[in-house]
This record gives structure tokens, C-alpha cells and sequence, in this order.
């Protein structure tokens, strides 16, 4: 299969600072995007217009488990203390196209901030039939080493892009 077959099948953002650092450096992605809570819809837009097959979403925690980027498997509706567009919690699966490996493992933990409400905004989209792609989120430990963060997702990236051939 040729290479153009890959030509922007994967699409990625970054919502701070060092995640950006590492997204922008990521050889296996064909678009980049830093999100702020100000563009957050602008970006949604984007995705709805160019429709990639894959988007990958980057945070960073600062939690437990620092020796492993996490990669979440639930998103919910909650923000902060409120509850985006109803009144009680509701949960999405997200099913991740990358796997676990010695540097990655799932994680059901996204929290309640711009990385947990940018996920449930494209999770909504996708299961509105809107948006028709797979959809994984990393949350990358504050400590790990940017180049070690960059190197792991480059290697599940071409892994992804070998089954694809």
C-alpha cells in the first residue's frame, strides 16, 4: 500500500504545554493542534470538515503510576463539579486504537478537566455518527522524559500503521 494511503488518517492535539512539545514532535502524525479551552469548538469543527479516520488527544497527569503514559478508556460528562448537558453523571467507553505495552497501560481515571470534556465532546460526535473515527487519549506522566513520551507513541503509531497495510 502507498504511503499517501496514510496522508492525514491521523490527526492529533495537545491540551498544555509539554504535551505539545511532545505532540509536535511525534513523526507518525499528519495533523497537529493545540487545544485551549477557547478552541475547543474550532478544533471540533476542524474534525467534523476533514473527518480523519484517527485522533489522538495528549494531557498530562500528575497523579500515581508516573512510569507509564495512561491511556483512558472512560470519559464522562462532568466538568469541574457540573455535569455537561444533563444533571446526572453519564459515562463513555473509549475504545482505544493503540495498546498497552511495558511504557503504556489502560486507565479508567480521565478526571474532570479539559482533557476529560474535550474527550466527551468527541465521543459525542462520534456516537452521534458525525464524526467517523476511532478516538484514543493519552495522559503522559509530568515526569517522563519528553523524548521517551515521544519515542513510545511514535512506536504504537507505526505498529497501527503496519496493521493498516
Amino acid at each position: 500500500m502507498s504511503e499517501s494511503f496514510f496522508f492525514n488518517q491521523i490527526y492529533g492535539f495537545a491540551l498544555s504545554g509539554s504535551t505539545g512539545r511532545i505532540l509536535y514532535r511525534l513523526k507518525q502524525i499528519d495533523c497537529c493542534y493545540s487545544v485551549y479551552p477557547n478552541n475547543v469548538e474550532h478544533y471540533l469543527e476542524m474534525l467534523l470538515h476533514d473527518q480523519p479516520p484517527y485522533v489522538l488527544g495528549l494531557g498530562t497527569y500528575s497523579g500515581v503510576d508516573q512510569n507509564q503514559i495512561r491511556i483512558e478508556t472512560i470519559c464522562t460528562n462532568q466538568f469541574r463539579n457540573d455535569y455537561v448537558n444533563d444533571n446526572e453523571k453519564q459515562k463513555i467507553k473509549i475504545n482505544s486504537f493503540l495498546s498497552e505495552n511495558s511504557q503504556m497501560k489502560m486507565a479508567k481515571a480521565m478526571g474532570n478537566s479539559h482533557c476529560n470534556l474535550t474527550s466527551w465532546k468527541i465521543m459525542q460526535l462520534i456516537h452521534q455518527g458525525k464524526l467517523n473515527a476511532q478516538y484514543t487519549f493519552l495522559h503522559v506522566p509530568k515526569s517522563m522524559k519528553p523524548w521517551v513520551a515521544t519515542e513510545t507513541i511514535d512506536q504504537e503509531l507505526i505498529e497501527l500503521k503496519q496493521t493498516l497495510q
